[in-house]
């Protein structure tokens, strides 16, 4: 893929959970709307962006109407009820995990939907995660081969993942993360993005910024309400979204000099995390405040 002006520029958004919710249309057109009239090279969703079955292929047809390429790593909610070989189908994928070079720059995206069971690995089905016994979300041994084989050039790297490689909060960042991160800081990697926490994070690990990419559509507070029988008889409704008003996404711009994200700012749609007993905000590890923060990041 060319690059002009030796600047890479996208749009990238994460758990949109299209099939959720209620206003799922309304949701992509204002992601669709934030890339407004900006020189775009391409658009990521950062997984969990919907089914992956054949009436869905008009939510990639949208996101494809940008006129630029449109990416996209596998979310655990993708294997929900869809076998790798349909997933891949879905995207036009001839792999889970791929690289896609762009002038200096090489995009690789990665697939962290992989648990670990009595020694073997499997790719996540049905939920299988949640069997006994098992260690999860996990990069497996053969995808890392792959990532170490692709990082051997001089290209400067950006990561893109469905989970975290920093977050420590149990069952929510990747398993193996540290033998990652010590991958990523022996090579030339500007920058890591991720969905999955529904949630706004920023933080550095050798020199290597880590993004947690709020969610599309709504802060995931299910096991909180499910917590209390008081919640529950209030907040049942909400089937454990505390959805925002807008949908958020970010535009990143990346050059010789910096890293420039901005994000955005919107509300809760009612229901708030005070409401719920979460006053400061947070949850999984990550800021649940309905925001996506912009950061400037020298190189």
């Amino acid at each position: 893929m060319e690059l002009r002006n030796n600047t890479l520029k996208f749009l990238v958004f994460g758990d949109l959970h299209y099939d959720e919710v209620t206003d799922g249309d309304r949701r992509i057109e204002e992601i669709l709307a934030n890339s407004g009239n900006r020189d775009l090279d391409f658009v990521v969703s950062l997984g969990d962006l919907c089914n992956p079955v054949r009436e869905n292929h008009k939510v990639l047809e949208r996101f494809k109407s940008l006129g630029v390429p449109f990416f996209s790593v596998i979310g655990n909610h993708e294997t929900d009820n869809c076998t790798l070989s349909e997933i891949l189908d879905f995207y036009s994928l001839k792999t889970p995990y791929y690289s896609v070079v762009c002038g200096e720059y090489k995009l690789i995206f990665l697939n962290t939907c992989y648990l670990r069971s009595a020694g073997k690995e499997e790719i996540f089905y049905k939920k299988n995660f949640k069997n006994e016994n098992v260690t999860y979300p996990i990069v497996s041994a053969e995808e890392i081969r792959w990532l170490q084989e692709e990082m051997k050039d001089d290209k400067k790297c950006i990561i893109f993942s469905h989970h975290s490689f920093i977050n420590d909060f149990p069952k929510r960042g990747v398993y193996n993360r540290e033998e990652i991160r010590k991958l990523f800081a022996d090579r030339r990697v500007l920058l890591c993005l991720n969905g999955h926490d529904h949630g706004d994070s920023y933080s550095f690990a050798d020199g290597i910024p880590y993004v947690t990419v709020n969610s599309a559509n709504y802060a995931w507070l299910g096991s909180r309400i499910a917590s209390s029988k008081e919640l529950m008889d209030k907040y049942s409704y909400l089937h454990g979204m505390v959805q925002y008003k807008q949908a958020m996404s970010a535009y990143v711009e990346i050059d010789d000099r910096e890293i420039r994200i901005t994000g955005m700012d919107t509300e809760y749609l009612s229901v708030t995390p005070d409401d719920i007993g979460l006053p400061d905000y947070m949850w999984n590890g990550v800021s649940i405040r309905p925001r996506i923060s912009s950061h400037l990041i020298r190189l």
